[in-house]
């Protein structure tokens, strides 16, 4: 007869016999497809991500170490509420210059630094040959967005990164890598990378464009003076020929709504009715906006407008929803300059559209006439047309009346 501690040390050995089944049992149960950890940090997909969180970290630890460079720069400007003007832009770029980088604003208005860099990368990219650059973007306040590039067997590799400006200090706040499904280095002097988006992707347009070739400080002056501030955004002056006997191809609703500001620095109040509203204008009011920057009689205003002589007023239809203006539109570069007897001066003028990526898309020579006190007058517009110019398909025609009580009913 066995004894009590044997029966007692007996049943002890059977519950740990029986604690173990069941622990292993659970085990092989509940995590059957279980990766060991060590495997889960050493599989492809892993070490492929911590990579790239890596390069990510490197690359925002660089560029926050150059913003900080610039810190007295944007300080002042901050100070002076200067952050958004083209001489603060122009005075980081200069660092970037100084510093031995590529920089430029990403509206092209001033002289790429050290261009020759990517002159350089483009030359090999097409030769398929291996190069690496960068190119720091200058955006308003301060903020810049960084492209890391390189070349191999002809293609392109891109990593494109940003940083802002949060409580006076600079941080990264943006990343993200692709391989360009389209680049080109034009005679002009461009250089295009695009990413590749699907049919109805209706986030950022993909194409960029760099003007990589420095153009004549004279050209870019009267650009900012006379053309930039209009552009081709919503209004037919530099696509359609016209002059001071003739503007009917113009629509002054379209370049009222545009001068307005330029004259007031303050957008139209009109503008913030989209919906079928329609509002009558004193002639006065009407008439000296436009009658500031073109050479024009109230007659030829009335002539190409809708005017009610009964209450000496302009019928004025804000655009809406029906006829809004296509998006990415292209913008004005002026390529050469000519002063003519009478004073005016003749642009050539070429419409850049990143989204074509194209550097010119459409020519046309403007002319202006300075005035006084830093006035001028527009005179004339006449189209150049050759076998690389598009149709300006980015401009929308204001409804007609037939297609305007369709919309939105007789008013």
């Amino acid at each position: 007869m066995r004894s009590g501690s044997d029966r007692m040390k007996t049943q002890r050995i059977l519950l740990l016999i029986i604690s173990i089944l069941i622990l292993c049992t659970g085990c092989s149960t509940g995590n059957a497809d279980a990766v060991p950890a060590d495997q889960e940090k050493n599989s492809p997909e892993s070490s492929q991500k911590n990579t790239q969180n890596e390069k990510q970290l490197s690359v925002y630890a660089d560029s926050v170490k150059r913003a900080e460079g610039y810190k007295d720069i944007y300080e002042k400007a901050a100070n002076e509420n200067k952050l958004g003007s083209l001489e603060f832009k122009r005075q980081v770029i200069q660092f970037f210059g100084e510093e031995g980088c590529v920089a430029v604003d990403r509206e092209n208005q001033i002289d790429m630094t050290h261009y020759e860099q990517v002159e350089d990368f483009c030359q090999k990219a097409q030769n398929k040959q291996d190069a690496e650059v960068e190119i720091f973007s200058i955006l308003n306040e301060g903020q810049f967005i960084r492209y890391d590039l390189r070349t191999s067997g002809g293609k392109i590799q891109v990593i494109i990164s940003s940083i802002e400006w949060a409580d006076g200090s600079p941080r990264g706040n943006y990343y993200h890598e692709f391989e360009a499904y389209t680049w080109k280095y034009t005679e002009g002097g461009y250089f295009f990378i695009e990413e590749y988006h699907p049919p109805g992707f209706d986030g950022d347009i993909g194409q960029t464009g760099f003007r990589v070739i420095p153009l004549d400080q004279t050209c870019r002056d009267l650009n900012q003076q006379y053309v930039y501030p209009v552009g081709y955004t919503r209004n037919k002056l530099l696509i359609s020929d016209w002059n001071e006997q003739d503007y009917s191809d113009l629509d002054f609703y379209d370049l009222y709504e545009i001068l307005y500001r330029l004259k007031t620095g303050s957008y139209l109040s009109y503008l913030e009715h989209t919906r079928g509203a329609e509002f009558e204008i004193p002639e006065n009011e009407f008439e000296e906006v436009l009658q500031t920057y073109f050479q024009i009689s109230s007659e030829q205003i009335q002539e190409n407008t809708v005017y009610h002589a009964d209450s000496q007023t302009y019928r004025y239809r804000p655009r809406g929803m029906y006829d809004a203006e296509f998006a990415y539109e292209p913008y004005p570069e002026v390529t050469a300059c000519e002063e003519q007897e009478d004073g005016t001066i003749k642009l050539t003028i070429n419409a850049v559209w990143e989204r074509k990526l194209l550097d010119c898309a459409f020519v046309s020579e403007l002319v202006v006439r300075p005035l006084e006190n830093g006035q001028y007058q527009y005179v004339s517009n006449t189209v150049i047309h050759s076998d690389q110019t598009i149709e300006p398909e980015w401009y929308t025609p204001r409804l007609s009346d037939e297609a305007w009580a369709s919309y939105y009913g007789e008013q």
